[in-house]
């Protein structure tokens, strides 16, 4: 089963206030969630997701939900075991649907989206926004060479 994390580098626009919105969504064999092209506040959602695996491979915590900042929208992260995440999408106070990954997938494919988010960030000259320098370092604490999460 194949995890994907969508960042639709071509539809980042910038507010006024700095805030960075753009089309994310994950994708799963039971297709797209929220929905294909999900438009939200694409760096902090990232920042979110990044910030979740690094909390669960450092042990600090099992589980870590994140919300999509637009709609009723989230996603819960579980290290079921070394190997394994348990992702669960839910909306409101629902469960939608849950499915069990290769952590090692899971790490390497946010670590891969994020860094090509980050590019594409600095190369509109917004590196110095807090949310992309909130990315950069929760990046720089994922690595994608661990073997597993925990």
């Amino acid at each position: 089963m194949e995890f994907r994390l969508h960042c639709d580098l071509d539809s980042l626009e910038i507010t006024r206030a700095g805030t960075i919105w753009g089309n994310v969504w994950i994708e799963t064999a039971s297709g797209p969630f929220p929905e294909s092209r999900w438009n939200d506040i694409m760096v902090a959602f990232v920042s979110d997701v990044t910030e979740a695996l690094v909390s669960i491979a450092k042990e600090s915590t099992r589980c870590r939900r994140v919300r999509f900042y637009d709609g009723p929208f989230w996603l819960s992260i579980d290290r079921s075991n070394t190997d394994t995440v348990v992702v669960t999408q839910g909306e409101g106070k629902g469960e939608i649907g849950r499915m069990h990954f290769p952590a090692d997938i899971v790490v390497r494919e946010v670590h891969s989206s994020a860094s090509l988010l980050l590019d594409a960030c600095r190369m509109r000259q917004w590196g110095n926004v807090p949310d992309v320098v909130r990315l950069t370092r929760a990046l720089e604490l994922l690595s994608p060479q661990d073997d597993g999460i925990g």
